[in-house]
């Protein structure tokens, strides 16, 4: 299994209408496509506002590949990602992680949210198996955490926590 996000950050001064572009792109995508993308908003960290982020996971990393090529040709796509590209700041940022082999074919990303704890080596990680990155963030291995569960101590390069918006 893999999992694909996409972080993007709303301009400050349009947060509410920048969301609700946002969560009509992925809602348009999921009703077009077969990507079944997932809507979060990063929550914590005062200094990163506006942080949002895309999810889907997969299996062939080919036909994802596909997926979003033929989503680049429907026609009525380009006007609802220009809208919701006018109300973002900064360069999207896009990552690919595989899953540990021990993750279950149901696993998923929490219902309400989750915490992602990115560290540079997974060896200094607690056995709750590490996602590898395998694009994006070379070199990195990730901890994809319920916010359900109790928080794991982990001397991690960046720790986010995301609440679900779609």
């Amino acid at each position: 299994m893999q999992l694909f996000q996409r972080r993007r950050w709303i301009h400050p001064e349009h947060l509410e209408e920048g969301l609700g572009a946002f969560v009509a792109q992925l809602t348009w995508i999921n009703t077009n496509t077969g990507l079944a993308m997932s809507g979060w908003e990063q929550t914590g960290p005062e200094d990163d506002p506006g942080a949002i982020l895309a999810t889907t996971t997969f299996e062939d990393h080919g036909w994802f590949l596909g997926e979003v090529a033929r989503l680049q040709t429907l026609g009525d796509y380009a006007p609802i990602n220009e809208t919701t590209a006018a109300l973002t700041v900064g360069q999207d940022a896009f990552e690919r992680w595989r899953a540990p082999t021990s993750t279950p074919e149901t696993w998923s990303l929490g219902q309400m949210g989750f915490r992602q704890m990115t560290i540079a080596s997974i060896s200094h990680a607690p056995d709750s198996g590490g996602w590898k990155n395998i694009e994006g963030s070379e070199g990195y291995s990730s901890l994809f955490l319920n916010q359900d569960l109790p928080s794991v101590a982990v001397d991690a390069d960046r720790v986010e926590d995301w609440q679900r918006i779609l």
